[in-house]
């Protein structure tokens, strides 16, 4: 009688990693970096402050009028990912792409949430010049504005870059030629 081996497919275990990674970064964050949001329900010209934990009370700010760029150009802008480290270190970036939003059978508001998180490895200085664009196996990596990129040196020497939140902060960069983000990690 021959035996079979139970056990958990490698993306599975690879999947469960990332999540708790993704989690237990997040809440490390969270500690280290409290923020309160305070959403103003005055007239419309005002927007929502956002206030850390150590910053002094502000006032509603009436922001410039803007125009909403059309959704043409906010299409345009997702694209793959291509990533330089050129840091002396080995790293890890996580991915943490965010969904569409959907609606639920309980409730009809639509919900937004995180697809299953992704990590790429790299060594020291790899891909420091041109980059490599990274993938999935079983799914595209299509970023767009919202999704969340961190990195980590694997050494044990606590280097962390990020959180990046794309379209939302400095980095990662949109190389409109291309038509792809670009995150480069420096020393």
């Amino acid at each position: 009688m021959k035996q079979v081996k139970v056990g958990w497919h490698p993306a599975v275990k690879v999947a469960l990693f990332s999540a708790v990674l993704t989690a237990i970064l997040g809440t490390i964050l969270l500690k280290v970096f409290p923020i309160e949001i305070s959403i103003s329900s005055g007239t419309s010209n005002t927007v929502p402050v956002i206030k850390t934990a150590n910053s002094p009370p502000t006032e509603s700010v009436t922001p410039p009028k803007i125009e909403k760029p059309d959704s043409a150009a906010i299409a345009a802008k997702q694209g793959n990912l291509r990533i330089r480290n050129r840091s002396d270190y080995a790293v890890r970036v996580a991915l943490l792409a965010r969904q569409s939003k959907q609606t639920t059978a309980k409730n009809s508001e639509p919900q937004s949430g995180f697809a299953l998180p992704a990590h790429w490895d790299f060594a020291p200085q790899e891909g420091s010049d041109s980059g490599l664009l990274v993938a999935l196996p079983n799914r595209s990596i299509q970023l767009k504005r919202g999704d969340v990129l961190v990195a980590f040196a694997q050494d044990g020497s606590q280097r962390y870059w990020g959180p990046f939140v794309v379209g939302e902060t400095e980095r990662p960069d949109w190389n409109a030629q291309a038509g792809e983000w670009e995150l480069a990690l420096d020393n």
